[in-house]
Parts: C-alpha cells; structure tokens; sequence
C-alpha cells in the first residue's frame, strides 16, 4: 500500500501542477479578454463620436494594463495632434511610471514627454527630461534640447552640455548651432577669444570667422581681418556679400589692393554675380576696360542676373556720354526693382528675409539663411 501511495505522489503532483497552470492561463486569458473589452468599449465610444467619454475611458485603462506601449503612444500622438496636450502629458507620464517598460521604450516615452512639455509651454520640465536622456546617452535628445536652449537663449546651458558630452554629437547642424552659441555667448559677454573655440569643431561655421573678423575690422586690425574672411570667402563664397566690400577696403589700407584682385579671379568659378562685378571693377581699375566688358556680357549670356546687368548699363553709362542719362534712368528702375526683393533666403525651408537671421526664425535651423542667387540674387 505504501509503495503504491509512493508510485501515485509523482502523478498527484504532476496532475496539480498542470491544473495550476491551466488556472493561472485561464486567468490571463480572462484578463485579456476583459482588457480586450474594455479597449473595444472606448474605441466604440470614439466611433460612436462620445469621444470625451471615449478618451477618458482608454486613459483609465492604461493603469490597468500597459503591455501594449505602441497603441498608446499612438493614442497620445493623437492627442498631441488636437492640441489637447494635458491628455497627451497624462498617457505619456502614466506609460514612465510603469515598470514593465523597457529601457528603449521609457527613452522613447520620456522624449515625446518632453515634446509634451515644449507644446504646452512648459520648457522646465521639457528640459529635465531631455538632460536625462542625453546624460543617459541617447543622441536622439540632442536636437531637441539645442532648439529649446535655442528658444530659450540660454547659451551657457547649450555648450556645458556640449563640452560634457561632445562625443554624442555627429550632425552638421548641430556643431553649427553649438557653434553660434559659442559666438552669442562671446558677444554678450564680450569676449571674442570664446568664438575661437568654434573654430576648432569637427565641422566649420560660417558665423565665427565672420565676427571676429568684424571684431577685427572694428578695431582697424587689417591684417586680423584679411586672415579671418579671406579664411572663410574660401570656404564658403556664397557669404562673401556680406563682408566683400570691408574685405576690399582692408586690402586698400595695407596697400595690397592686387591680392585682393588675385582673390577675387581665384573665386569667380565659385562666386556668384556679385563676385564678377568685383573681379571687372579690377580690371577697370587696371584700364582694362574692354576685357571688363567683354567678360561682364559673356557672363551674363551664360547667367543673366538684374545685378549684373545694372553693372552693365552702369559701365555703359559711364562710356557714352549721350546715353548716360537715359542709361541712369533705365538702372534706377532696375535698382528699385532689386530693392523690392529679400537678400536672403533660407536653404531648408524657404523663408526670405532682407536681413541675415543665423537662426532660421521660421525651421529653426542655424546658418541655412544664404544671401540669394538667381536672376535676382548676388
């Protein structure tokens, strides 16, 4: 008898733990079906168009049951999308404290948190978030933190966070902005030597090398000038309006008028209108007046610009007295034309201005504001 209750305690046990385990599956399938009912329930009150009661309904059932992250995320995307932010901020706040979130989705969860936060104004909170996140090392918090340290000009913020965590940084905008916060900072505190750090990043800016040559031109260091925006019309020739003429008048005062002519010829493959105006002005300078015209209409054959042929009728003018008065009224009405048309536009998103902006007031984007080009353009 004995052996026998010894040969049947393996089965009793088996036969338990079986029956435990069905129980415990009937359990969570009858959790899930009352999970999957109650979603259906709001998703009917939604269709239904009792969306209040409807939204209100899904948000409590997350507190319930979270394992399906994406759907709810979703729901607050679309929430974000109806400006109804204070329900977005509760599913996204209620999806942190869960603690069956994984490490990649609580990043994810915290970063739309954030952008929670920026919609609805409150930056502080939007800021602790997205510290964590790049102290934690995500890059993908980067950008929004630089446009929120952008938004908010607090500069010093910005490049302590670079210079913490410099080797999370790859993009070239975002060296371009750390870059433009380096010269605000230097400008507000007045110390031009901080701008120098921002020539020394993985990616050149055009902003640097531009203000302290201006710092520069300002003190009458010419020669600091010339080494500054000869620098940076070299590298990037499509800025060259804004500091052309003060470049030219540097080289006048140090008597080196004839490097800058060798520049000028050096950049007319890169340069636009303005720079072939500089380049026929040498020539004529040189009274070589026939070459300046020859190459200002072959020029403009190849690439008819309004700056270009004001020039032209500017030279024609000045070359034949009996039509100069005509030719000065033809180009005061090509002049108004040109000053009816913004000098700038921004590369990303379009925006034109008549001022340089080095932070794009409409995409947020640092130095995408060119000066114009085309038929308009310089």
């Amino acid at each position: 008898m004995i052996e026998l209750l010894f040969l049947l305690l393996p089965v009793a046990a088996g036969y338990g733990w079986i029956m435990g385990k069905n129980s415990a599956k009937n359990q969570a399938h009858q959790l899930n079906r009352q999970i999957t009912s109650e979603y259906s329930k709001g998703l009917k009150f939604l269709l239904d168009r009792e969306e209040d009661q409807g939204l209100e309904h899904l948000i409590n059932l997350l507190e319930v049951a979270a394992d399906s992250v994406e759907h709810y995320s979703t729901l607050a995307t679309m929430f974000r999308r109806r400006g109804e932010l204070d329900r977005a901020i509760k599913i996204h706040e209620l999806l942190l404290k869960h603690p069956s979130l994984s490490e990649k989705e609580s990043a994810t969860t915290r970063l739309e948190l954030a952008e929670d936060y920026i919609m609805a104004g409150l930056l502080d909170s939007a800021e602790e978030h997205l510290v964590c996140l790049v102290k934690a090392g995500h890059v993908e918090a980067l950008d929004p933190i630089i446009t929120l340290y952008s938004q908010t000009r607090e500069w010093e913020k910005g490049i302590n966070m670079f210079e913490a965590h410099n080797e999370l940084f790859s993009k070239e905008q975002q060296f371009k902005a750390i870059s433009n916060f380096y010269c605000e900072s230097a400008l507000s505190d007045n110390t031009p030597q901080l701008m120098r750090k921002a020539i020394s990043l993985n990616y050149k800016a055009v902003r640097p090398l531009y203000e302290l040559g201006l710092v520069a031109y300002a003190k009458e260091d010419y020669v600091k000038a010339i080494y500054y925006w000869r620098e940076l019309v070299s590298q990037f020739t499509l800025f060259a309006p804004l500091f052309i003429d003060e470049l030219a008048h540097s080289y006048r005062q140090l008597n080196l008028t004839h490097q800058f002519h060798e520049l000028v010829s050096d950049l007319l493959e890169k340069g636009g209108v303005l720079i072939k105006i500089k380049h026929c002005q040498a020539l004529l300078d040189q009274g070589q007046t026939k070459q300046a015209f020859e190459f200002l209409t072959d020029s403009l054959k190849r690439e008819p610009t309004i700056r270009g042929f004001s020039f032209l009728l500017q030279l024609m003018g000045n070359q034949n007295k009996n039509t100069k008065e005509v030719l000065e009224q033809i180009d005061k009405l090509v002049t108004s034309y040109i000053a009816t048309k913004p000098d700038f536009q921004c590369q990303h998103c379009g925006f034109t201005s008549y001022t340089i902006y080095w932070n794009c007031p409409s995409c947020k984007h640092w130095e995408t504001i060119v000066p114009s080009r085309g038929l308009d353009g310089f």
